[in-house]
């Protein structure tokens, strides 16, 4: 094959182009601190690499779902306390006003204050949480329940049946976050007992006070049910935080193991490079300025 001077030139080009190819990856693998900066660099870390960011984002979804629901676990145990208050102090009414020293005079003034309980048991009912209604369920921007009248002619009335309100909280796992105001004040007991309580005060009817009493016992063991529950979701919701956090450190130091580059080597790399370069242009110099007389020699 007969070598031109063309040849020798293209030859001469060609490497001068490769050596600085390999000079702008050195660099941009310093100046970023990234071995894979596209996916032809490494196509199988690549891979690996896309999938642990789609693997982050994920579990940053999962955080802030298990974020909002602990607000929502919290706000509900906050409020459930409060009820276990207020039903402490029906029973103490019941169990008063029941006895052989009470007075139709004292179950009158009584009886204003179970509807007061029952007044608030509505509105711990309705207690809304940012924008929503805590026990809304799915039908969240509508509240629970109404109230009709006032004083001893106060009723209230459900006005949402939602469902409940159900979230993923990590990879195939959801959790029911919150109890809808059905569950909490209707199928427990505790609205149904304090209007019983407080319609017997005001018609003076011990059998009646005596019964109020206990549907309040029952309905405040089933408010404990539903506090011990709420705290068991808490509980998982804190397991389950705890473990995101572990894998998304896991997933986070697998990624950082496939696309970051050493930085020590990827220094040496530059530089080797760019002597590289330096070598192949001086080469070029002293051919360039090769004359006749020196090819004969």
């Amino acid at each position: 094959m007969r070598i031109t001077n063309n040849i020798i030139v293209q030859r001469q080009l060609a490497g001068l182009q490769s050596n600085l190819a390999a000079i702008d990856n050195a660099q941009g693998q310093v100046s970023s601190g990234k071995r894979v900066q596209v996916a032809s660099d490494d196509p199988a870390a690549a891979s690996g690499i896309m999938t642990a960011a789609t693997t982050l984002r994920a579990i940053q979804q999962y955080k802030a779902n298990v974020a909002g629901a602990t607000d929502r676990v919290n706000a509900e145990d906050s409020t459930f306390q409060q009820l276990t208050d207020l039903m402490t102090r029906a029973q103490e009414i019941s169990v008063q006003e029941a006895s052989a020293t009470a007075s139709p005079a004292t179950r009158q003034a009584a009886a204003l204050e179970a509807q007061g309980l029952l007044d608030s048991a509505v509105q711990l009912a309705n207690t809304k949480f940012g924008d929503e209604y805590l026990f809304g369920g799915d039908n969240s921007t509508v509240a629970p329940f109404t109230v009709a009248g006032t004083g001893l002619a106060a009723a209230y009335t459900t006005t949402s049946a939602g469902g409940n309100r159900v979230v993923s909280i990590n990879d195939g796992q959801t959790m029911t976050i919150s109890h809808t105001g059905t569950q909490a004040f209707v199928a427990s007991g505790i609205l149904d007992s304090l209007a019983k309580l407080t319609g017997s005060l005001a018609g003076a009817d011990v059998a009646g006070i005596n019964t109020a009493n206990t549907q309040i016992s029952g309905a405040f063991d089933n408010l404990q049910g539903l506090v011990g529950d709420t705290g068991a979701r808490g509980n998982q919701l804190i397991m389950t935080s705890s473990t995101l956090d572990t894998v998304e450190g896991d997933v986070t130091s697998h990624k950082s193991d496939l696309q970051d580059v050493d930085a020590a080597s990827a220094i040496t790399e530059l530089t080797s490079r760019q002597a590289a370069y330096q070598a192949a242009l001086l080469a070029i110099s002293k051919s360039a300025n090769m004359s006749l007389t020196d090819y004969l020699k």
